[in-house]
């Protein structure tokens, strides 16, 4: 066997060293410049010594800048002296009165007219709790201050037939008044125009009753309930000089 290696070239050593005789090396790995310069740049980062005291900071730069123009800015204007304040709010104030005064001045000499001087008004409220919002009623409590101008008997009955009229004339239940939407809604509403209606028709009787009552000689005269807007039913009386120099007191105000 010796023989046949040597003649094809082959040499075994019987002494061999399972160690290598020198270490081994690993072959050096390649790297990205860009990836080494970013691992360099984290790693100074990290090494940098911060001291222990250190706490973060919530101010920004505009704070800091807003801070510093308060603080020592020369062209900042200088605050109003309180005694500047108090003489503008005074200065105010005889303004206001002076306007009020003028005010109150104006409204003494608007001239009334001789009826003001001698007539008042009392007035009697319409009564919400009968019908509501549905058709206008007035209350039937008597006020004693119309004695002896009109007795308790002739206060009654003109409320009575006044509540009835107009009961009749602005309920929404009657029969005519469902005619009437019918054949407006029909027509165009020129039947309300040419006063067919039965509300322009009742209205018209009410006015004349009023004006009846006026007429039977009384120094009472109550005033037509379409001019206080179906709100109130007021009596124009002599004035019976209760309320002094004349300020209304006790529902009693001069007459328009």
């Amino acid at each position: 066997m010796d023989t046949f290696h040597r003649l094809a070239g082959v040499t075994e050593s019987s002494n061999r060293d399972p160690r290598p005789s020198q270490p081994f090396e690993a072959p050096p790995t390649l790297r990205d410049p860009e990836t080494s310069s970013q691992l360099q740049n984290d790693t100074r980062g990290s090494r940098a010594s911060l001291p222990l005291d250190r706490r973060p900071s919530h101010k920004s730069f505009r704070s800091s800048q807003r801070g510093n123009s308060r603080s020592g800015s020369p062209n900042r204007p200088p605050l109003p002296s309180p005694s500047r304040t108090q003489q503008h709010r005074q200065e105010r104030r005889s303004h206001e009165s002076a306007g009020s005064r003028s005010g109150s001045e104006g409204e003494e000499d608007f001239p009334w007219g001789q009826e003001a001087q001698t007539t008042r008004v009392i007035r009697v409220r319409r009564d919400w709790l009968t019908a509501g919002d549905l058709y206008p009623q007035f209350q039937n409590l008597y006020p004693e201050i119309l004695d002896p101008l009109v007795t308790d008997e002739d206060f009654r009955f003109l409320i009575s037939n006044l509540n009835s009229r107009l009961k009749a004339t602005f309920s929404p239940f009657t029969t005519r008044a469902w005619v009437d939407a019918v054949i407006g809604a029909a027509t165009g509403y020129v039947w309300e125009d040419l006063g067919l209606t039965g509300v322009k028709r009742g209205m018209k009787g009410i006015e004349r009753f009023l004006d009846g009552w006026n007429g039977e000689g009384r120094e009472v005269r109550v005033v037509q309930v379409r001019r206080t807007g179906f709100m109130a039913l007021d009596f124009v009386v002599p004035d019976p000089g209760i309320d002094g120099e004349g300020n209304g007191e006790g529902g009693i105000g001069p007459a328009e």
